[in-house]
């Protein structure tokens, strides 16, 4: 498995390090890349001063330094929780997290070409469940053609959905019929018109294993009991009929196979067993030309497995809590981003 390293060495350094501490970034909290990794985005950040939060837009193959994405619109700063390229490298969408000093979450979409800028703003809802703790951000999931932006506030439980274009809403959570609730595991497919998602209700559990395809534009709702105890993940095939969820049941990850229309569920694939405090991960698979294929965390080890075979490709071990990974959308390769270096393996 070749290996490639993405930045040079002081790319990921902290502009305005504190005094008496090192420039290094203390903690990555998000990593994403464009398919043949010409950009690579990362978002670092610094416990307890959310004001040193960066995120860095690398071009490995082409000379100079990374472009710094302007993030915080308050003095107190905004830290990235989840982000995402779309239409190839043009656009970069952001979910910024609350901080106790904030407790709002956001949503941020930045044009990357021609030049940087940004086209939309939006504020997620304020945590009504304290169950659940502070406001962690939106994890994210983008259309294929760019077109759509879709997630479950984490706060509301709500799912949401955003026009990339003007930040004009498609789904909105908090309006009639009442909403639907859902937490964290989302997909778009390729043209935005169905969203799925993990089923969710407060401080409880969806019933077997529920997922949930939305059509924004009818609003129907088509119901999908899984089995699983708990769902990682979701994603479309290319041409929308099936979803894949990846899980777990019985203490092993496990992928399932179900038709998007909600007719009916299909093939099983175990993968592993996973330790107690994996169990209940949340991740982004991807389904591409190579096929379907996730990034499972098992303790410090990340392992790429291909969903349809159940067999591993790749694991990346000695990973710590400041490291963060991703795949790229056509699931050939896996990203590693630490606070001092971004590594690209090849998984063919």
């Amino acid at each position: 498995m070749a290996v490639r390293q993405l930045c040079a060495p002081g790319d990921l350094d902290l502009r305005r390090p504190l005094p008496g501490r090192p420039a290094a970034a203390q903690r990555v909290t998000a990593v994403a890349a464009t398919a043949g990794l010409s950009r690579i985005a990362v978002a670092t950040a610094a416990p307890w001063f959310p004001g040193l939060a960066e995120l860095l837009v690398l071009r490995p193959d082409e000379a100079g330094p990374p472009r710094r994405v302007p993030l915080a619109r308050r003095p107190q700063g905004a830290v990235v929780r989840d982000l995402l390229f779309s239409s190839g490298a043009a656009a970069l969408t952001v979910s910024l997290g609350g901080t106790e000093e904030q407790q709002i979450g956001q949503i941020a979409h930045f044009a990357l070409e021609p030049e940087l800028s940004e086209r939309w703003r939006r504020s997620l809802s304020r945590p009504v469940y304290a169950g659940f703790g502070e406001c962690d951000g939106l994890r994210l999931a983008v259309s294929a053609d760019g077109r759509t932006v879709a997630g479950c506030d984490q706060s509301s439980r709500s799912v949401l959905a955003w026009s990339a274009a003007d930040g004009g809403r498609l789904v909105d959570g908090a309006a009639e019929p009442p909403r639907v609730g859902g937490s964290e595991a989302v997909a778009v497919d390729a043209d935005g018109s169905r969203v799925a998602f993990r089923l969710c209700r407060p401080y409880e559990r969806a019933p077997d294993g529920g997922i949930a395809v939305l059509t924004p534009a009818s609003g129907e709702l088509a119901v999908v009991p899984t089995g699983l105890d708990w769902c990682a993940g979701l994603a479309f095939a290319p041409d929308g009929g099936t979803v894949v969820v990846l899980g777990v049941v019985a203490g092993a990850a496990e992928a399932v196979f179900v038709a998007a229309d909600g007719t009916g569920v299909g093939a099983r694939r175990r993968l592993a067993p996973l330790p107690g405090e994996a169990s209940q991960q949340t991740l982004r698979p991807v389904w591409g030309a190579a096929g379907p294929r996730a990034a499972v965390r098992a303790g410090r080890t990340v392992t790429v497995w291909q969903l349809d075979t159940g067999e591993p490709l790749c694991s990346v071990p000695d990973l710590g809590r400041s490291t963060a990974w991703s795949l790229t959308p056509d699931g050939r390769a896996l990203v590693v981003a630490s606070p001092t270096e971004v590594r690209g393996h090849d998984l063919g």
